[in-house]
């Protein structure tokens, strides 16, 4: 890729955040927060935004641990004018997502109809050149195609050509979904990468083939793309009951996972529905999740305390390359790489977002490996 191409990537995808996602005007007061591995992400969004004359502040933030970040958030918000245009707060963080808490208030101080949170994982380079070739509009057509059929079935066969064979129940009913679609709502955050719905499943059986990529909330700097190497677990009455892969550097971070106390647990069914992304990455990154395909979240769930009980430190989302979903045993499957859009409305009932507080960074060395901890006083 020559260096104006890519560059003209990059500046397409700033202008899509800015015009599509965010509705920028020069009114608006912006700030941006940052952790120092996003530092050149902030820069090339600063550009952006100087470009279009809109009032920015700069905030520097540890990630996940800063006593001193609301200090300085609370500052830069002052010079908003709650008078005129809307306050606009991005935060960019490459591995984690931070200070939930300091952020949730200012939105409310300010007013949930006047602020907007714009929460950025996985910052960096490919995040503006692959995450944001759709909008949320053509995002939420997609969600809506697939939830308008997903929520009304009781039962998935998911099949891929790389020998995924998944029997899913599906209890919409009981188990909340989730549509991520990076539309502002107001009161939320908004979370990108966006390019998601996601479930709990009721039953879940078979073997999962995960020739895309995996994501996990460890940090890891290992080439996360499986295509070359797959990884096949065998599930049984939601659980891992085993697995294989070559890849020594995966097979290392799996082994660790699914040694946590919940960590063979599958705890999320998954269908990425961002077709803009064409390709998978090698960081570890939500970039990869909400390609296009299937995955499966090994670890921590996405539902309510008071719905699914276990608490998991751990989440691994093992991700396929395209799928066929059969519902209800129907002959005819739905080609997640060919999905035919119909001009469903989005439900209503789908909350908008995956990630609901400060969340991802675990080292390695925050793991517990039960063959070789100390036991408990």
């Amino acid at each position: 890729m020559s260096v104006v191409q890519s560059s003209r990537e990059l500046r397409d995808g700033v202008d899509s955040l800015l015009d599509r996602y965010v509705g920028i005007t020069n009114h608006d007061h912006c700030v941006i927060a940052f952790s120092p591995d996003s530092r050149e992400a902030a820069a090339w969004l600063m550009a952006g935004l100087k470009q279009r004359n809109v009032r920015t502040q700069i905030v520097g933030m540890r990630p996940l641990v800063d006593y001193e970040f609301a200090g300085r958030l609370n500052a830069a918000v002052s010079e908003a004018d709650p008078d005129t245009g809307r306050l606009i707060i991005f935060t960019l963080e490459r591995d984690t997502m931070s200070h939930f808490s300091p952020l949730l208030d200012v939105l409310q101080r300010f007013g949930a109809d006047r602020c907007m949170v714009v929460r950025i994982i996985s910052a960096s380079r490919d995040f503006f050149e692959k995450a944001l070739n759709l909008g949320p509009d053509e995002l939420s057509a997609r969600n809506a195609a697939l939830l308008t059929r997903l929520t009304k079935a009781r039962s998935i066969r998911v099949r891929t050509r790389s020998g995924t064979d998944l029997r899913i129940g599906l209890d919409s009913d009981r188990f909340e979904w989730i549509s991520n679609r990076g539309v502002w709502r107001p009161g939320g955050f908004t979370i990108l990468p966006a390019g998601e719905i996601a479930t709990y499943p009721a039953r879940i059986d078979g073997r999962l083939v995960a020739d895309g990529a995996l994501n996990c909330n460890v940090i890891t700097r290992i080439d996360t793309r499986l295509g070359a190497n797959p990884l096949t677990v065998d599930i049984e009455d939601g659980r891992a009951i085993g697995f294989t892969c070559v890849d020594d550097d995966v097979r290392e971070l799996v082994e660790l996972c699914f040694k946590q106390p919940h960590g063979t647990r599958v705890g999320e069914l998954g269908f990425g529905t961002n077709a803009g992304i064409d390709a998978f990455i090698s960081a570890n990154s939500h970039i990869n999740e909400r390609r296009v395909g299937v995955h499966i979240g090994f670890g921590q769930h996405n539902q309510d305390r008071s719905v699914v009980e276990y608490e998991e430190k751990v989440h691994l989302d093992l991700i396929t390359d395209g799928a066929e979903l059969f519902l209800d045993d129907e002959p005819v499957p739905i080609d997640l790489d060919d999905l035919q859009l119909v001009g469903d409305e989005h439900p209503a009932l789908v909350r908008d977002e995956d990630i609901t507080g400060d969340c991802c960074g675990f080292g390695y060395g925050q793991l517990t490996d039960p063959a070789t901890a100390a036991p408990s006083a």
